[in-house]
């Protein structure tokens, strides 16, 4: 290859973290006096972009390669290849890596050219065994709150329901005689009525 391409670097591709991806960077150069087609092969192609990956230079032309992986865990072990071939100016350049058999080729060894970061971002957890050491179980209290007694709804506490019952009885009789004599109007007499019935029923709720 090196009558057709120079090649830089010349055996070992290393990455580097940018912006959160290793990326790596191939310049190939056309040392020739003719037109040279190149191509770009990864072992690996699935985990990383390659642009460009295929193309023709012109005699004394270079291009810079641009790869790309977020999987930094095989960097160490892929292998780049770089195959190269003379071309015709107006020869379609898949067509001939298609159908050529004879090309030039170059291996590039890859690698990681900072470890520390690969292990931080991949193996370092952020929670160290002490931190996770250091939390503290939390005993939850529970305390029974006796309920309080339901206070009378009467004004005599000392009274059993039936005395109650029974002084209620008393002053609806008294109505009752008030109105034959004429001093209480019927409408008062039923609004009182009513009202000693709720009493009546709220005395039997508070006893039951």
């Amino acid at each position: 290859m090196e009558q057709l391409l120079l090649v830089q670097p010349e055996r070992m591709l290393k990455f580097e973290l940018e912006n959160n991806q290793y990326v790596a960077r191939i310049i190939l150069q056309n040392v020739s006096a003719i037109f040279v087609a190149f191509k770009v092969r990864l072992s690996n192609q699935n985990d990383y972009s390659v642009k460009p990956n295929i193309g023709v230079l012109r005699a004394g032309n270079s291009v810079t390669l641009l790869l790309t992986t977020d999987n930094a865990i095989n960097i160490n072990v892929d292998r780049v290849q770089i195959l190269a071939g003379p071309i015709s100016n107006n020869e379609d350049v898949i067509q001939y890596f298609k159908k050529q058999l004879r090309l030039n080729q170059r291996i590039l060894k890859c690698s990681i050219g900072d470890t520390s970061s690969l292990s931080s971002t991949i193996y370092k957890s952020s929670i160290s065994p002490q931190e996770i050491n250091d939390f503290k179980t939390t005993t939850i209290k529970t305390e029974y709150v006796k309920p309080q007694k339901k206070q009378s709804a009467t004004k005599e506490d000392g009274l059993s329901l039936e005395e109650q019952i029974k002084l209620i009885s008393e002053d609806l009789k008294l109505i009752k005689e008030k109105q034959n004599d004429g001093k209480i109007t019927v409408g008062i007499k039923q609004f009182l009525i009513s009202i000693f019935i709720s009493m009546i029923v709220g005395v039997y709720i508070t006893y039951r």
